[in-house]
């Protein structure tokens, strides 16, 4: 028997603005940093002569949380996909810079109950129900979508992904997915 064996990497096809906010952020953070840095030597300076000084204390808290919060999150502005299916078997991956790659799922194609594309009436019934665990998993919201709806845990999960037409050909093999899960 052959093996199935696919992975795709999604990248934003309009990064203009996220490039140019990413090089932004940097340059926040380093004034945040020089700014908290700043305060955090006149606060030093208060205490040492015996005063306390709530404005630099203050300065100090916002810009210093600032730089945290940016250098934690900056990375998400060069956020790629990554879909691999092996034997019915899809494998989501969030890879952040080219640096960090957070496994996001493993779903098998047999417990999936229910698939297709988002722009399809079915889509929005699954949407619209509650205690569903929902995963936007993609990045060009003008690419072809579709969704998976499956439970995993007791919970009922929704995910809606980017995947190329072979991709799907894949999944939607009879010996991974079972009859009448794809409606669309």
């Amino acid at each position: 028997m052959m093996d199935n064996f696919r992975e795709e990497v999604v990248v934003r096809r309009k990064n203009g603005l996220y490039n140019l906010l990413y090089m932004l952020s940097w340059a926040v953070l380093v004034l945040s940093v020089i700014m908290a840095m700043i305060a955090l030597q006149g606060f030093l300076m208060m205490v040492m002569s015996g005063s306390f000084d709530l404005i630099n204390l203050a300065v100090l808290v916002v810009f210093g949380g600032l730089a945290f919060l940016i250098w934690r999150n900056k990375d998400q502005l060069r956020a790629e996909y990554e879909y691999t299916f092996t034997n019915g078997e899809l494998d989501v991956a969030k890879v952040l810079n080219n640096q960090k790659r957070k496994y996001l799922t493993c779903l098998n194609m047999k417990n999936v109950e229910a698939a297709g594309a988002v722009n399809t009436p079915a889509f929005q019934r699954y949407l619209s129900m509650k205690d569903v665990k929902k995963h936007n998993w993609f990045l060009n919201r003008e690419a072809k979508l579709y969704y998976y709806f499956f439970t995993k845990n007791q919970v009922r999960h929704l995910m809606v992904v980017e995947l190329s037409d072979e991709m799907v050909e894949l999944t939607k093999k009879p010996n991974y997915m079972n009859y009448g899960v794809w409606q669309g």
